[in-house]
């Protein structure tokens, strides 16, 4: 039972771990993660046009909003 106790704590680090990241560090993972399935679908099914234009317009909104987000970063620290 001790053992169970050590991978539930271990397990809410990993939470908290991921809640204090910086939100600009997240989304950019997010958009590089849409940008990689994007090139995928483009090499192995470029029929896929519907799927690969919501790859796009996805990563485009995403990108939009980290531009946001620094840009309300720089305005903030000045």
């Amino acid at each position: 039972m001790a053992e169970g106790g050590q991978q539930q704590q271990q397990g809410g680090g990993q939470q908290q771990q991921q809640q204090q990241q910086d939100p600009v560090q997240l989304m950019g993972r997010a958009l590089a993660n849409i940008r990689r399935v994007q090139s995928l679908l483009e090499l192995n099914y470029p029929n896929q046009t519907d799927a690969i234009q919501m790859q796009r317009e996805a990563g485009d909104v995403v990108w939009a909003v980290i531009q946001s987000m620094q840009q309300q970063s720089q305005q903030g620290s000045q």
